[in-house]
């Protein structure tokens, strides 16, 4: 009975380490491969792709130089300094048609595959232009990385693999799993080895071959289901008892990356549970000597109480719960059996921190299920989104529709991409998750913000644009400074000529000052006397104008007058009109009256005729007064112009007076500036003779200037062509 649970606790124990290692070694090769490593190669890769000799191999289709240009990279400063292990590198066109390959010719290329070629080919322009990364292993087992890159980045002419080892990225495993850690080929060859401790390891394992570091591309992600099913071997070496595991890391397409196998120490554990084991049959016997009733009342009451609640307290580990409660124990070989459950809670703490990493790691993890359902955050996604998996679903991300389509459909699973969103940019990796019989159980996301990346990539291109343009102008500038030089020499030789001629004119000006002297004395003679004639002037246009003023008033008099009288005549009208009413009211009275009223008629009759006469008479005087009314006015009208006529000869006069007074003040200082001249001119010469000499000095300085600038434009020049050869190598033009 002692023997069975011995051997039962101690295979269930190896196979709980076994189990954790096994999706410890995934997870540790997928971070460090799928994501570092990628992250590390791509903007080297990228470099390469751009260099301008390269692309201009590809433009001329010269393939023998395509060939020289791949074999150049190896010897790249990446290279040489050892950052990346480059083992091959093969030239495309946009068809994925094979122009050259390297000297080093692996053999063998991730577009061997059909599946691979047939996706990388079928992408859209804009996809085309990303790089793509693969993990595939050659035909002898060997696991390498590819990346494939635009050739000539946004104007791509072709297309470059590159063929890398990523396993030196694994350095340093063994000891962070506590064994060691070894990648084989397909004729079980060493790859790469990784040991916890290589002395100790050396002393006290069997050796397992010369370590190689090699390629690697993707792994699964953390807690993948793809970690296959592990298989222990424990080993008994001389009382060394190792176990082992066969790990098979997938290659993110279903397919096999490596084989990888893990061993660590458990002679400690298997000792342990000798000893257990050995006391526990010394115990028994004991037991048996003294009394089997005695024997199995302290079996039941120590032993299997205790066994039974270790097998518990493993249960619980065994599902992750490392906190459990271990039974008190004494310090008899039941301790000892605690004291090595102690060391297996502790190796499943240790796996539990390696997920707890995971799920702290910066870089922001989801996991989408086949009918499109959120299941899993990890922290960094949580605190970017804002969000739990129970208040997040659909396009989380706002990515776009055409993105969740790409998605949704694993035949386009594992691929990366950078998407500008609304909050910046975004480098997006999605990968399948799958179980062990490769069934997809849904999508692994991953992203980060690379915003400032790509801003500065920007604000590099807008840069180089503007130093270009820069450029371009210090060469148009430097030219039109030639032209100026070049016109400043003809002006100086000019100048020289001139100036000799000067000296002859100045001379003539000398001769021709005093002349003008007197002529400006005689000049100011006659002013002054025009002077005289406009004041005299000015003096009768005032008197003219104060009596035009009367004649004005008086006109304005006659034209009241006027019509003062017409006023009058509408009077002694309306008095002839009733007076002649008066005589026609008598004239009826005196008929009325008969013989007594004749006499009256008669008078009725002579007052009715003088009415009208007075009427005849009235009207002839109204049309003489309107007559005159309308010549009052013309002769107002024609006054009132000459007044103004008057006023504007008044401001001309006062105008010329002034223009006069001006022009005498004017001509005192001509006279003035003629004596000063006329002084001035015995200089003259010895001016003249002074620029002469500063002329000849600005030729020489001219021509001076006309190198300068000749070399000013050479060099400009040369700046132009050295930034559009850089921006050419750059792709940034």
């Amino acid at each position: 009975m002692l023997l069975w649970t011995g051997d039962t606790y101690r295979n269930f124990a190896i196979e709980t380490l076994n189990n954790s290692v096994s999706g410890t070694v995934n997870f540790f090769v997928g971070s460090r491969i799928a994501t570092d490593y990628a992250d590390k190669i791509t903007p080297i890769a990228n470099e390469w792709s751009r260099l301008g000799s390269l692309v201009k191999s590809y433009q001329e289709n010269d393939q023998t130089r395509m060939k020289a240009e791949l074999n150049i990279l190896s010897n790249a400063r990446e290279v040489v300094q050892g950052d990346v292990n480059l083992l091959d590198a093969v030239s495309y066109d946009q068809e994925f048609n094979q122009l050259a390959i390297s000297d080093a010719n692996l053999g063998a290329s991730v577009t061997d595959n059909p599946d691979v070629k047939a996706f990388l080919t079928g992408r859209e322009k804009a996809e085309a232009r990303k790089p793509a990364s693969f993990m595939w292993a050659t035909p002898d087992g060997r696991p390498v990385f590819s990346l494939i890159l635009p050739v000539g980045g946004f104007r791509a002419v072709g297309f470059l693999e590159v063929i890398t080892d990523p396993l030196p990225q694994l350095e340093g495993i063994g000891k962070v799993l506590g064994g060691n850690f070894q990648i084989l080929d397909s004729s079980g060859t060493v790859l790469f080895e990784s040991l916890e401790a290589p002395a100790e390891a050396q002393a006290g394992a069997a050796p397992a071959g010369d370590a190689t570091a090699e390629n690697a591309d993707a792994a699964a992600p953390a807690e993948n289901p793809e970690a296959p099913e592990t298989e222990a071997k424990p080993a008994d070496t001389g009382g060394t008892h190792r176990t082992a595991v066969d790990v098979v890391i997938s290659d993110g397409r279903g397919g096999v990356w490596a084989e990888a196998s893990f061993d660590r120490d458990v002679s400690d554990f298997y000792a342990q549970t000798d000893s257990l084991r050995l006391l526990s049959i010394e115990i028994l016997v004991g037991v048996l000597l003294a009394g089997w009733i005695v024997g199995w009342i302290l079996l039941r009451t120590t032993v299997l109480r205790n066994l039974r609640a270790f097998a518990r307290a493993m249960t619980s580990i065994s599902n992750g719960d490392t906190n459990v409660t271990l039974p008190d124990v004494g310090k008899d070989e039941i301790g000892e059996m605690k004291k090595a459950l102690i060391a297996l809670r502790e190796s499943v703490r240790q796996a539990m921190i390696l997920q707890n990493m995971v799920e702290n790691t910066p870089t922001m993890t989801a996991m989408i299920l086949p009918d499109g359902k959120l299941s899993y955050l990890n922290a960094s996604a949580q605190d970017y989104l804002g969000g739990t998996t129970e208040t997040i679903s659909g396009d989380f991300l706002h990515l776009g529709a055409e993105f969740q389509t790409k998605l949704a459909n694993p035949n386009n699973l594992p691929f990366t991409e950078i998407i500008q969103t609304e909050r910046g940019y975004l480098d997006v990796l999605a990968a399948p998750v799958r179980d062990k019989d490769n069934v997809l159980l849904g999508t692994m996301l991953a992203w980060n913000d690379v915003s400032e990346r790509e801003e500065s990539k920007i604000a590099v291109t807008e840069m180089m644009a503007e130093v270009a343009r820069v450029a371009q102008s210090v060469t148009e500038q430097s030219e039109g400074l030639l032209s100026l030089a070049n016109e400043l020499t003809s002006q100086s030789e000019n100048t020289v000529q001139q100036s000799g001629s000067a000296l002859e004119v100045s001379r003539d000006a000398a001769s021709n000052t005093q002349n003008v002297a007197t002529a400006v004395e005689e000049l100011s003679s006659s002013i002054a006397e025009i002077n005289r004639q406009a004041t005299e002037a000015s003096n009768v246009t005032g008197r003219a104008r104060e009596e035009a003023e009367e004649s004005q008033r008086n006109i304005g008099s006659l034209e009241k007058a006027s019509a003062e009288i017409g006023s009058i005549i509408d009077l002694i009208n309306d008095i002839a009109h009733r007076t002649k009413l008066l005589s026609l009211n008598a004239t009826i009275e005196a008929e009325r009256a008969g013989e007594l009223g004749k006499g009256f008629a008669v008078v009725a009759n002579e007052v009715k005729s003088l009415a009208d006469q007075t009427a005849n008479a009235t009207g002839q005087i109204g049309d003489l007064t309107a007559a005159i009314q309308q010549e009052v006015q013309k002769a107002a009208q024609s006054i009132s112009t000459v007044g103004e006529v008057i006023h504007q000869v008044n401001d001309i006069q006062l105008t010329i007076t002034h223009s006069v007074d001006e022009q005498r003040r004017a001509t005192g200082e001509i006279s003035e500036n003629v004596q000063r001249i006329a002084a001035g001119a015995g200089s003259m010469d010895e001016m003249i003779t002074f620029v002469n000499d500063g002329a000849q000095g600005t030729g020489r300085n001219a021509h001076d200037l006309n190198t300068a600038s000749h070399n000013l434009s050479e060099v400009a020049h040369n700046l132009s062509e050295k930034m559009r050869e850089f921006s050419e190598r750059m792709k940034l033009t």
